[in-house]
């Protein structure tokens, strides 16, 4: 019975960790929305650089443990983990573009880099998370 309340306990943990780190990625890209509406594209370069540093460890964050409890994971993240890998990685990509774009202190090019990892955000957040209600 402890084994039960210290795996659920580890499964909380790792769920909040996850939760913080996506609301920190959704607070970024808001902040960088709002540097591109203000044509200040160089205060989109810190927010950039967090989301490209967190989206390299978004499959770190899906611990098998952390598959059960409060959380809008699918159980599909851990059967399909490759596509999800894959879907993660895409948005990596993104991230990293972003960041190197938000650089060159283009408004317009940062609002297109950001609105690309938008799109991979909702590639991945459609298969593999439940709407939130």
């Amino acid at each position: 019975m402890i084994l039960g309340s210290l795996g659920g306990a580890m499964a909380a943990g790792e769920i909040a960790a996850r939760q913080e780190a996506m609301k920190g990625v959704g607070g970024a890209m808001k902040a960088i929305k709002a540097a591109v509406e203000g044509n200040t594209a160089a205060d989109a370069v810190g927010p950039a650089g967090k989301i490209a540093a967190t989206m390299k460890s978004v499959p770190d964050l899906f611990a098998k443990t952390s598959d059960t409890g409060e959380t809008y994971a699918k159980p599909e993240i851990w059967t399909e983990w490759d596509k999800f890998k894959e879907a993660a990685a895409n948005s990596g990509a993104a991230a990293d573009k972003l960041a190197m774009v938000a650089k060159t202190g283009d408004a317009a090019a940062t609002g297109e880099a950001l609105k690309a990892l938008g799109g991979t955000c909702g590639a991945c957040h459609k298969p593999y998370r439940t709407p939130k209600t």
